[in-house]
């Protein structure tokens, strides 16, 4: 297999979410699209160069060292099956405490808007989080990491831990579903099946070419997902034809709907707007002066926590999305400003570009980390760092939530402080 193919899809993906938002069946007002056009071509490139600083030096080729595979699956078996078990025992108490409360009916799964409109009214503070939900936030590095160390050595591990990984994902999936009314679950599973196994079938052709067939097959059962989840809100919030909110259009009477219908159509432009809108948020941030945000901008999970615990507040209204709101009208919560805005409140935006840099070069060198070594904590920051560029064109998903955000800086730490460790051994070794 070709080791920039994870680039090459990488690229060809924001390609596309762009060439979506040009062309696509929404338009939006009074938009600067060369500003976009340029800055997105700085990133992109520099996300490149980064990767293939990295990349260049396998020549090619990547070469498996089978003796630190088995190190690794060794030394690690055990601690993964202990969190497996406690992230099945956690959502079986949230299942148990939130029927108790009434906060879930499986017959409401056939209604997932609805249950997003009652989950919106229940959000609000911390205290509306069960005490399952604030123990699986504080251990959610151990829930990703033995996760992740299953679905990578899926073929080598015994039936009843696979029976036991499928149905804690699978109740994971249904408690979320129940509970918020949200397809992000499916979406973040999705990514993360899809790039640990990448990882897992590298050296195998055979494999490979079913993983893309598999691939295919998910990409459009998430499609369809989507699609249900999007209609069945409109139909709770009485929608009956949209066609935009005076600043972002929607055309009813383009070829999009005439090649696919008015119920299909409204439900794959939907599905657009979620990949291409945030790129007009970037263009209106992209007008804006710097202020900074004190470290602390880039992320709702840092904003929280400081107003919480520091009771610092005002530094949302820093940030570039907040600010954009205010003097252009585009709501900051509701809708997409694409990655960028929320990192350059901290770093301005020419910073952001030389961070993609950085991100191109992590990206590369934890997938070398999980197929050269069969780690997975290699693994894990790989599959962060593709869900990083799966929803650059919304936000910064990495940061957004308290849960993933926590879970991403244990684990990268960890395995920053991994590399740094094994680079003084050498150095060590060659005196």
């Amino acid at each position: 297999m070709n080791v920039y193919g994870p680039l090459k899809v990488s690229v060809a993906y924001l390609a596309f979410t762009l060439f979506l938002h040009v062309f696509g069946p929404w338009t939006y007002a009074d938009e600067k699209l060369l500003p976009v056009f340029l800055f997105m071509l700085a990133a992109i490139a520099m996300f490149s160069l980064g990767y293939y600083s990295i990349a260049r030096k396998w020549r090619g080729a990547i070469v498996k060292d089978e003796r630190k595979c088995e190190s690794n699956y060794r030394r690690y078996r055990s601690f993964a099956k202990i969190c497996i078990v406690v992230q099945l025992i956690l959502v079986v108490l949230s299942f148990v405490l939130d029927w108790r409360d009434g906060l879930l009916s499986l017959g409401s799964i056939f209604n997932p808007g609805q249950i997003y409109y009652d989950a919106l009214e229940r959000v609000g503070n911390e205290s509306s989080v069960s005490i399952t939900g604030k123990i699986s936030t504080l251990i959610s590095p151990v829930i990703y990491f033995s996760t992740i160390f299953f679905i990578l050595n899926f073929a080598r591990i015994n039936k009843k831990w696979r029976i036991l990984l499928v149905s804690t994902l699978a109740l994971q999936l249904l408690y979320d579903t129940l509970l918020k009314g949200a397809q992000k679950g499916f979406f973040d599973l999705g990514i993360m099946v899809v790039t640990v196994t990448f990882i897992a079938v590298f050296f195998s052709r055979l494999k490979y070419r079913a993983l893309l067939s598999k691939g295919m097959a998910i990409l459009v059962a998430l499609v369809a997902i989507f699609i249900f989840f999007q209609l069945s809100r409109m139909d709770a919030y009485g929608v009956v034809y949209y066609t935009g909110n005076g600043t972002m259009m929607l055309d009813r009477d383009g070829i999009f709907f005439t090649l696919f219908g008015d119920s299909l159509g409204l439900g794959l432009a939907l599905l657009v707007t979620y990949l291409s809108q945030g790129y007009y948020g970037l263009s209106l941030c992209l007008q804006l002066p710097f202020q900074w945000t004190y470290g602390l901008g880039n992320s709702f999970a840092l904003t929280s926590y400081a107003e919480q615990y520091l009771g610092v507040y005002g530094i949302f209204e820093g940030t570039y999305p907040a600010r954009m709101e205010a003097t252009f009208g585009w709501p900051a919560k509701m809708y997409w400003h694409t990655f960028f805005p929320w990192v350059a409140s901290d770093i301005t935006f020419p910073g952001t570009i030389i961070l993609m840099f950085v991100i191109g070069r992590v990206f590369a060198k934890s997938m070398w980390d999980g197929i050269a070594k069969g780690s997975a904590l290699g693994a894990s920051i790989f599959y962060f760092m593709a869900t990083l560029i799966f929803y650059l064109p919304a936000n910064n998903q990495l940061m957004q939530t308290r849960k993933m955000m926590i879970g991403f800086v244990v684990l990268f730490a960890l395995w920053m402080l991994g590399g740094l460790i094994l680079s003084m051994q050498r150095m060590r070794a060659a005196r």
